[in-house]
């Protein structure tokens, strides 16, 4: 209990494993959670159907011919926690995307910035409620000023570049604004830093990008980090995990500036131009990320 099993197949003249689906995954990961068999890290493109002492796994696109297997080996090993869409993450939010090859993240938004070292794979929305009661309206800064070293512009807004970057902007802002305070220094970004649900530190205030696949998520269509959310689906729609998100028909903050007076936000509620800039003395609602 509690550990994966990773099953790779061989052929009879070579030590490399065969790609068994996906055009190039050798290995299928399952998790034994207390006897119950689950997909594990690195799964997308395989099922798995678990019975008593027993599982099978589906390939969605297979790739390696029983013909072609010469051998097959099981190796059990310490759980690497894998997360689906709409589970629930460590921090006790929502996954909104998944992203098995990885993208840039933490302050200096770099290869190595995962809490664990290396890229992250995982974006987590906070829970409904995360400000003791509905999606807080805010300033996106308490005065209208550049801050040079965020992200400018709309390049990265529906790109895998902008994946990640919310945090190094929210970092940025934070440092030229000052310690947040609801009375006296009551702005976005200094509000998604201060969050600490799940004992986590790294909450910040998502980039245009992010925001976008949280918007896709929350109108329960399917995420593409390069098609802009529009006004399909629902809000709040189950599909995906997003039923009990709680997300307001209203304009979200990014963490992105347009300049010194602008910034970007996203509006949730339908319509054909859901991103656009925003004076940004405006208040609009609030929600923290966290990638890990």
């Amino acid at each position: 209990y509690g550990d994966d099993f990773t099953i790779n197949a061989y052929g009879n003249s070579s030590n490399t494993p065969l790609a068994l689906f996906n055009s190039t995954s050798t290995s299928a990961v399952v998790y034994n959670n207390s006897g119950t068999f689950q997909r594990g890290i690195g799964s997308t493109g395989l099922t798995v159907s678990s019975g008593s002492g027993s599982f099978t796994i589906s390939f969605t696109n297979p790739v390696a011919l029983s013909s072609s297997v010469y051998k097959l080996t099981i190796q059990s090993g310490p759980n690497n926690p894998y997360y689906e869409v709409g589970s629930t993450g460590p921090g006790g939010g929502k996954i909104f995307y998944v992203n098995e090859a990885g993208f840039n993240c933490g302050e200096a938004y770099a290869s190595n910035g995962s809490p664990t070292g290396g890229k992250c794979n995982y974006l987590e929305v906070a829970p409904s409620g995360w400000n003791t009661g509905s999606d807080p309206t805010k300033p996106w800064s308490p005065s209208n000023v550049n801050i040079p070293s965020v992200s400018i512009g709309f390049s990265t807004s529906n790109a895998i570049s902008g994946v990640g970057l919310g945090y190094k902007n929210s970092i940025a802002i934070v440092s030229q604004h000052g310690a947040y305070n609801a009375s006296s220094n009551n702005y976005a970004a200094g509000a998604a830093r201060a969050y600490s649900g799940g004992s986590k530190s790294d909450w910040y205030l998502p980039s245009t990008a992010e925001l976008n696949l949280l918007c896709q998520w929350a109108r329960g269509v399917a995420p593409s980090v390069t098609t802009a959310c529009s006004s399909s689906g629902t809000i709040n729609s189950s599909t995906y995990g997003a039923s009990s998100a709680g997300f307001t028909v209203n304009s979200y903050w990014s963490s992105a500036q347009a300049d010194t007076g602008l910034a970007w936000r996203h509006q949730f509620d339908g319509g054909v131009n859901r991103q656009d800039w925003a004076d940004k003395i405006n208040n609009y609602a609030v929600r923290p990320i966290r990638a890990f």
